[in-house]
């Protein structure tokens, strides 16, 4: 059986997974990036890619824990751009649009003056349009129009190629991608991590980070059936316009958005829907994001559609990922569960774990205790340990994942025996 060692095997190549082993690579770690289908595949190429993190801010609420990581992402993505142009020579695939939040009606309106004073203490360029202003600086928004937020430093990211640039940087300064290869099992050693199974042999790994996305409870001990982090299906939609372009991501609450993209086109997103692991769009779907289209920017109806897709947001059972290491099992780290806001959290949640597996503090000054990896539950299974020589000749344990939803109850129902 193949053997490999490194500091850290990071398990999945999405914009987390990817940006983790970056930062790892680029901190002088030998790092594997261990991805089964391919990097960006899943829900890192399929978001329209926003940067609002103020969108979080409910109600003028400035505590909540998605809007205090968004804002360190923000800021994150500041240093990121430029190392990242800077070591590769390529462009890093944010979009410096400003972003506006329109009200429709003077009850929104008047929800929005209430957050913007709030919300200024965060960020002090954000202001206040009226409607003429709104419609002067963005004619193609709906003429019902009664006012808007602007968000100057808010703009958006082509969220895929960020992801395979994250790669490229992190191969740049040695970090190894193993594509396609599938992670089995966790390799343990007592209590303690020791790597990755694969069907090409074993990792043995310091670090293990999970950053496994809408599949990632097929490694918790409650298994997929409890829905520790869960597929929330997302349908968006690519439009062409003939004529002006959208100068601005907008930002409409529970009506929607749209952002428009380097290459001239706009994506409009986004439904939310709990259809398992299916990516079909559907006809209901693409009605939904016509409506968006109609009620915020109905000049872009006549815009041509160049496609339709959907993708499969990682979404945690209490709505906050799971960022760290899991107290009961040293050397395992998750970084999953990242949900809608996968764009403006994914490389910051990727710094803060290298960041933590370096043993150096918690960056930006955040409190990560919201996001504490056990909270709902422990990460490692109690399954039938398989025996495989370790390193030195010691005795290592492989605890596998089960393939199927039939497995998952067979092992649920093997712990539930054991349990006194």
């Amino acid at each position: 059986m193949q053997r490999r060692t490194y500091d850290v095997a990071v398990v999945g190549a999405g914009i987390v997974g990817s940006a983790t082993a970056y930062h790892l690579a680029r901190a002088g770690q030998r790092v594997v990036l261990v991805e089964r289908s391919g990097v960006a595949a899943e829900a890192s190429d399929a978001g329209a890619g926003m940067l609002t993190p103020l969108a979080e801010a409910g109600a003028g609420d400035l505590s909540d824990p998605l809007l205090r990581l968004g804002l360190a992402g923000l800021r994150h993505y500041q240093t990121l751009e430029a190392q990242l142009e800077s070591e590769t020579g390529m462009w890093a695939g944010l979009v410096h649009l400003p972003t506006l939040y329109p009200a429709f009606d003077d009850g929104q309106a008047e929800a929005l003056r209430r957050d913007l004073a709030a919300l200024q203490t965060l960020r002090p360029e954000l202001g206040w349009l009226e409607a003429d202003e709104v419609r002067q600086r963005e004619p193609l928004l709906a003429p019902s129009v009664r006012g808007a937020i602007l968000s100057p430093a808010e703009g958006n990211v082509a969220i895929g190629h960020l992801t395979r640039l994250l790669v490229r940087a992190a191969q740049l300064h040695g970090a190894e991608l193993l594509i396609p290869r599938s992670a089995l099992a966790l390799l343990w050693d007592g209590v303690r991590v020791q790597g990755v199974l694969t069907e090409e042999g074993v990792i043995e790994a310091a670090h293990v980070v999970l950053a496994t996305g809408a599949w990632s409870s097929a490694w918790h001990a409650q298994g997929e059936r409890t829905a520790i982090v869960f597929p929330l299906k997302g349908q968006l939609l690519a439009l062409r316009p003939s004529g002006q372009p959208l100068r601005h991501t907008i930002y409409a609450g529970p009506l929607g958005y749209l952002v428009p993209k380097a290459d001239g086109s706009v994506f409009v997103g986004a439904t939310s829907e709990r259809r398992g692991f299916d990516k079909t769009p559907t006809a209901a779907g693409l009605a939904q994001l016509l409506a968006v289209v109609r009620r915020v920017v109905p000049a872009l109806e006549e815009a041509a559609v160049e496609r339709t897709w959907a993708g499969l947001r990682p979404v945690s059972a209490d709505g906050l990922p799971f960022i760290g290491e899991a107290p009961s099992s040293p050397g395992l780290w998750l970084a999953v569960g990242h949900g809608r806001v996968g764009a403006i959290t994914g490389p910051v949640t990727g710094f803060i774990i290298a960041e933590l597996i370096q043993g150096r503090p918690v960056p930006y000054e955040l409190d990560l205790r919201p996001f504490a990896p056990e909270r709902l539950g422990a990460w490692r299974r109690r399954l039938t340990p398989l025996s495989a020589a370790g390193a030195g000749g010691r005795q290592l344990e492989l605890f596998s994942q089960p393939a199927t939803a039939a497995e998952a109850e067979a092992a649920a129902e093997e712990e539930r025996r054991e349990r006194p």
